[in-house]
């Protein structure tokens, strides 16, 4: 008798279940069933760059039960393309968490979601007002700046979405907080999104960095974030820069997205 499985987490229920090849009869297609345990292991690996020791955990699976699904619903996916077979989300022994599993649970300085470009911008839009613009080299102030390692004496990291680390500087008490952008530096997409999300969550009024996508920038700008870019310099430099005036800003994106 086989063992019983254990129950998996996953973080979301797809609306979409059923997906078939185009022009084939429902009377002679052949079905494929994948488990939405299957599907929650894809979500978390394939489109949030989840490491797989921590897209097991957030299942409640080992690591090797964790493999063996991920690499069963690939074989599923791969055999209705190649044989234009139908696709059913069904089944999986599976409880639901979406509050506690949702899509950016694993974000440990800052609790946002993954949303859309255009959404972040509203939300973005919305709390620009909530927000007291300092003028540069005036008020108290923070800063947000990309950095390869997370000191102010490392090199600004040009990508901004998948920047290693964030560090927030704060011009009024001279202190800084070091954050760790890693999963949003391995994400599969919506890096960018992410990383402006949290920076605007932080309270920052101003962005220093290498180079900005589209789809950053217009959430950024929503808020009233000021981008301005330095690359080749350290984290320090780049603050003594923009402290004397000498950063160019940007005015818009300067990179495609995924760049």
């Amino acid at each position: 008798m086989p063992r019983p499985t254990c129950r998996r987490k996953i973080g979301f229920q797809p609306k979409a279940v059923y997906f078939k090849p185009a022009g084939v009869p429902m009377t002679v297609v052949s079905e494929i069933v994948i488990g939405q345990d299957e599907v929650e292991a894809m979500r978390l690996k394939n489109l949030l760059g989840f490491p797989q020791e921590e897209a097991a955990n957030q299942m409640g699976v080992s690591q090797p039960t964790f493999h063996r699904l991920i690499n069963a619903a690939h074989q599923k996916i791969t055999d209705a393309i190649i044989n234009g077979k139908a696709l059913r989300i069904e089944g999986g022994n599976v409880s639901v968490h979406e509050e506690t599993a949702g899509p950016c649970h694993w974000r440990k300085h800052w609790g946002q979601g993954c949303v859309s470009a255009d959404t972040a911008a509203g939300i973005a839009a919305a709390s620009k007002n909530k927000m007291s613009k300092p003028e540069q080299g005036g008020s108290p102030m923070k800063i947000a700046v990309t950095s390869a390692d997370g000191t102010l004496d490392g090199m600004v990291d040009e990508r901004f979405g998948r920047a290693k680390k964030i560090v927030v500087f704060d011009t009024g008490t001279n202190g800084q907080e070091t954050v760790d952008n890693l999963t949003n530096m391995n994400a599969a997409q919506g890096a960018g999104i992410q990383t402006a999300q949290n920076v605007i969550q932080s309270g920052a009024h101003v962005v220093i960095s290498g180079h900005l996508g589209p789809n950053a920038f217009r959430v950024l700008s929503a808020a009233g974030v000021e981008v301005f870019t330095a690359p080749g310099m350290t984290v320090r430099g780049a603050l003594e820069a923009y402290k004397n005036g000498k950063l160019s800003r940007l005015a818009g994106a300067d990179v495609e997205g995924h760049w």
